[in-house]
């Protein structure tokens, strides 16, 4: 299926156009975040909250559809809609570089760790997190296009910094903002997706392999000795008693009056 829908040989083309520019899926996923915080001011907050991530509502109350919904519910913000912006951006240059059928394995991972951490957190007793809107995707996003192209130079208001840079603030106000709370499931949750996004990207690009078991090797059998080309006398000799003396070669007379020689001696 990820073959007829993604075909390999598509992998590094647009998915359309829009009059002379190249239209990528990194552009699709940002307006329709942008279209979500319609939906969600239409739909109203009561019924979108159906679709956000809890521990409970999605093994609890079985709302199983919750980890891969929770995304849509993005209420109307100027935060939100600059985070598309970013997303369009910075995904189309990660799905350039790595190929549609990469950068989608990418956001997969992305939509699913933040629902997998607040399980885990939940399991160990800490509720009430929960999951909703696009911000992780796109601080993802933004995380891996870092990790791709870390000297790349950005501006940001009066200052053109590196990209490495950028990402290493935003992520190090976040991290010290829950660190001074002592809010350590959003430091996991933080962590959680800063360190997806920095190693896919590692693995991707060839740089960091994942472990794999050492291949047992088949057991080594002793290989019979080849049987030496040149006949001994007593297999000459029972070719003799079987075909005749005319049936010997030349070098099988040969053989034979050397070793006859060598019991005249002996006499």
């Amino acid at each position: 299926m990820f073959n007829s829908w993604l075909p390999e040989s598509q992998d590094r083309l647009p998915l359309t156009w829009w009059k002379t520019h190249p239209v990528y899926l990194a552009a699709i996923i940002a307006l329709a975040g942008a279209a979500s915080m319609i939906i969600t001011a239409v739909l109203g907050y009561d019924l979108m909250g159906h679709f956000v991530f809890t521990y409970d509502s999605a093994f609890r109350q079985l709302h199983l559809w919750t980890p891969l919904t929770y995304i849509f519910v993005n209420p109307p913000s100027l935060w939100t809609l600059i985070g598309c912006l970013l997303l369009w951006n910075f995904g189309e240059a990660v799905e350039r570089h790595l190929g549609r059928r990469a950068f989608v394995r990418l956001l997969l991972l992305l939509l699913l760790i933040s629902p997998l951490a607040i399980t885990l957190i939940s399991l160990f007793g800490s509720r009430g997190f929960a999951c909703m809107g696009m911000m992780q995707l796109e601080f993802g996003v933004f995380i891996a296009f870092a990790t791709l192209y870390p000297h790349a130079k950005l501006s940001v208001i009066i200052l053109t910094i590196d990209a490495w840079i950028l990402a290493a603030v935003f992520v190090g106000l976040n991290a010290l903002g829950s660190l001074g709370a002592r809010d350590w499931s959003s430091l996991l949750l933080l962590a959680a997706n800063v360190g997806t996004a920095y190693a896919f990207i590692r693995y991707e690009t060839g740089a960091l392999k994942l472990p794999s078991l050492p291949k047992r090797s088949p057991p080594q059998t002793r290989k019979p000795a080849k049987k030496s080309s040149t006949p001994t006398v007593d297999d000459i000799l029972d070719k003799i008693s079987h075909q005749g003396m005319q049936s010997l070669t030349p070098e099988e007379r040969r053989i034979l009056d050397q070793a006859s020689d060598q019991m005249k001696r002996k006499r």
